[in-house]
């Protein structure tokens, strides 16, 4: 079958009130960055196409993505729906999200990882990191 060049990334979402496409647009990079590195065939074909990616959207579904799919088949590439730039003013972070149906390799979650640093040590775990 032929490839129709789509890839199933992710799942995006928006808070009521928010554009979807607004989710898309304050997203680009993160959903690019990881397409990049879930679908190897994407980055093997450079630069210049990666300036060319398109940002597309199919109706929500339960469906994901694992590392062993390819392309969308022309049937399913039929709902794709290609993203607007849309105006981002007063949309806010926590309105807006993004997880990859699978994590690339590189992809880690860096806040968790910094909250877990920040942790206070309770009074009995610095007493056993001291005596050992």
């Amino acid at each position: 079958s032929e490839s129709t060049g789509w890839y199933r990334t992710g799942k995006v979402v928006a808070a009521d009130e928010t554009d979807i496409n607004a989710a898309f647009t304050l997203q680009k990079g993160l959903i690019f960055w990881s397409a990049l590195h879930m679908w190897p065939a994407l980055a093997a074909k450079g630069k210049r196409a990666a300036r060319n990616l398109q940002l597309g959207y199919m109706p929500p579904s339960m469906h994901m993505a694992d590392e062993t799919d390819t392309t969308l088949d022309a049937e399913e590439a039929e709902d794709v729906l290609i993203s607007e730039k849309v105006s981002v003013h007063g949309v806010l972070s926590k309105d807006v999200g993004f997880r990859p149906d699978f994590n690339p390799p590189g992809f880690t979650y860096k806040r968790r990882e910094k909250a877990a640093l920040k942790k206070k040590k309770s009074s009995m775990e610095e007493i056993v990191e001291a005596s050992s």
